[in-house]
């Protein structure tokens, strides 16, 4: 849908020299993030699993697994210092 070459774009306008580690933190989260949600595995799944086990335990399953994702960005990554 365009939204990677939309984010792109904006850290191209916001920072043109590249000064900060934007873009290269960019490229590193595509790396992990592309092939599970971005038409991946989690789009390719995402009917079975409904077919399988019905809606409302996939969706339960799905936030549960997005509130773990939450706590450990949260609570692990966000109290990370910068070097």
């Amino acid at each position: 849908m365009g939204v990677a070459a939309t984010g792109i774009m904006l850290m191209k306008i916001v920072d043109p020299k590249q000064e900060t580690p934007a873009m290269k933190a960019f490229g590193y989260k595509q790396v992990f993030f592309e092939p599970m949600v971005g038409g991946g595995l989690v789009t390719a799944a995402a009917m079975p699993f409904i077919i399988q086990f019905g809606l409302m335990p996939s969706f339960i399953g799905v936030t549960v697994l997005m509130i773990l994702f939450w706590i450990l960005g949260v609570f692990y990554f966000g109290k990370q210092k910068s070097a």
